[in-house]
């Protein structure tokens, strides 16, 4: 039953190689027939049954070609975090209220956290 799921594997290492001989037009034949990647390739990787809006914006056209150009909101995110902790550690804890240092020590929590994910998927 669980080979009825598996998806169709057509370079399988065990398959017969269309290697060809040494006649005209035989070089060899072997090719995946994958009709998702053509159509991903045409498409630009863009195709999907919904859209997700997340509010409006004084200029979509700009804010997709910086998330093409320069980065997700994730990438942008992560690197406001990599500067505030740069900053954060210079920052003299002696100076703020304790609502204050409970903010700082939150976000210093966010950011070992995230290093943490970051970490496990790398290794």
């Amino acid at each position: 039953m669980a080979m009825m799921l598996a998806p169709l594997l057509l370079n399988h290492p065990a398959a017969p190689a269309a290697s060809g001989g040494t006649g005209p037009f035989s070089g060899g034949v072997a090719q995946n027939i994958l009709p998702w990647n053509w159509f991903a390739n045409f498409t630009g990787n863009r195709f999907s049954w919904f859209t997700v809006n997340l509010g409006r914006s004084s200029a979509p056209d700009v804010e997709a070609e910086i998330l093409d150009d320069v980065g997700s909101y994730g990438r942008q995110l992560g690197r406001i975090g990599d500067v505030l902790e740069v900053l954060v550690a210079k920052l003299p804890r002696d100076t703020l209220t304790e609502h204050e240092r409970a903010a700082v020590e939150d976000f210093s929590a966010q950011m070992r956290e995230i290093k943490a994910i970051k970490e496990k998927r790398r290794g």
